[in-house]
């Protein structure tokens, strides 16, 4: 059977997904939220995404992709340009990862919602991970939700309003941490696990859950 979990994100890839007692959410739940700016004009408040794509690493790049680009039909374009050298330090300050690429990118039913999930390199593996989940509302920002873990899946629900997301470990059991986001502020509003024993989700498990486990 699933349960809720009370739990504070640690250093990434290290903890054991383990069920604790229900609990209600508290800050401590939280993921880690960033922003950064887009490149390029905000588009009008009635304009919607008509196009995007990711470019494709120049010759004898150390990239895995290039940038994401985002077309408007009020013919705005809109960037998000991979952070070159980005670092993510532990608690001892040893580097941790590097952004590598932009991948999965998804369109909300509203078409000025979209999403993508940011790639790092990972020294326990020898391929880069999608770590980082980013989120733009055809705004000035982008948002980024970090869990701690490698990001298995990640969907849009109710038009753009609200992001499931499946979080887990690089190796070991396929249980999978499944969250509910606000798709405007990150804030987690709701999180289940599955069952080490069947690696699934049990049958009581809310839809937006089971919906994920289904898709991904």
């Amino acid at each position: 059977m699933f349960q809720y979990m009370n739990m504070r994100l640690v250093p990434w890839l290290c903890f054991a997904l383990v069920p604790l007692p229900l609990f209600a959410q508290t800050d401590s739940d939280q993921p880690s939220i960033t922003y950064t700016d887009v490149r390029g004009s905000t588009p009008a408040q009635d304009a919607h995404i008509v196009k995007y794509y990711v470019d494709t690493p120049s010759p004898g790049s150390r990239y895995e992709s290039g940038n994401l680009h985002i077309f408007y039909s009020d013919k705005t374009e809109i960037s998000d340009t991979l952070r070159p050298d980005r670092k993510v330090t532990d608690d001892s300050n040893h580097v941790v990862y590097n952004q590598q690429g932009i991948t999965d990118v998804k369109m909300a039913s509203d078409e000025r919602t979209i999403g993508w999930a940011e790639t790092i390199d990972n020294a326990a593996t020898s391929y880069s991970i999608p770590y980082v989940l980013a989120v733009y509302q055809s705004g000035k920002t982008i948002l980024h939700i970090e869990q701690g873990q490698m990001l298995w899946f990640w969907t849009f629900r109710d038009g753009g309003k609200h992001i499931a997301a499946v979080w887990g470990p690089t190796h070991g059991p396929e249980v999978g941490d499944y969250q509910l986001y606000d798709a405007t502020t990150g804030r987690l509003l709701s999180e289940v696990f599955g069952d080490p024993t069947t690696q699934s989700l049990s049958r009581d498990a809310p839809e937006w859950a089971k919906e994920a486990e289904r898709q991904k």
